[in-house]
């Protein structure tokens, strides 16, 4: 399988060349694409001279949009699918092989899930992954587990089938809500749950907001 690994980024030059680093031991730089969203900090540069391919957004265009523009390149470039992680080492390279594994049996969407252990988790992250995994089970009809993991492999027929109009934080639960509705098979890999000190960018009157107007745009459906 030919897989993109699309990484979303803002402002996060001083983890992106350890996460980078461990990556290309794994994986050839040429099936790594970071989306800087409009750093400021060099966040680009970095991925850039370690050889990585780098789009760059001008502006800060939040990470649904940079998702995106990462799908086009893996669909345009006839990539089988894309494996998306999130910039600030939360999520482990030891953890693709599982992914990838469940990946080759032929599911349409497979997401990291730290739904065994999340004893390492903020308890304010806990509160919200769970509640929100179960909100969007009932609005699917189907047992989901750690919808806000952005660790995720998600197949081509996917990436070309599957269209939402989020375009911030919200967009990754409306995206598996969305594949979830439409018959698509997804499946969850066991992955660790890492938090350290890194900074969050998720606004949180706001992002919840977004995902109250996404809940009710599917309620009444």
């Amino acid at each position: 399988m030919r897989i993109l690994i699309v990484i979303p980024a803002f402002n996060e030059m001083p983890q992106i060349g350890e996460l980078l680093g461990m990556l290309l031991k794994r994986i050839d730089r040429r099936d790594i694409l970071l989306v800087d969203d409009g750093s400021s900090d060099g966040t680009g540069d970095v991925a850039a001279s370690m050889g990585v391919r780098v789009l760059r957004n001008e502006n800060n265009l939040g990470k649904g949009i940079s998702l995106k523009k990462g799908f086009e390149v893996a669909l345009r470039e006839g990539y089988d699918g894309v494996i998306t992680m999130d910039a600030d080492l939360q999520h482990d390279v030891d953890d693709l092989p599982s992914i990838m594994a469940m990946a080759r049996k032929g599911y349409d969407m497979v997401i990291g899930s730290r739904w065994k252990d999340m004893s390492g988790m903020p308890f304010d992250r806990y509160f919200t992954n769970r509640l929100t995994t179960f909100i969007l089970s009932l609005l699917s009809g189907k047992r989901l587990e750690d919808t806000q993991s952005g660790y995720r492999y998600i197949s081509s027929r996917v990436l070309r089938e599957v269209d939402v109009s989020s375009s911030k934080y919200d967009f990754e639960s409306e995206y598996v809500l969305k594949a979830a509705i439409e018959g698509y098979s997804i499946g969850f890999a066991p992955i660790k749950t890492i938090y350290g000190a890194e900074k969050s960018h998720i606004n949180k009157v706001r992002d919840t907001l977004r995902f109250v107007r996404l809940t009710l745009k599917y309620l009444w459906r």
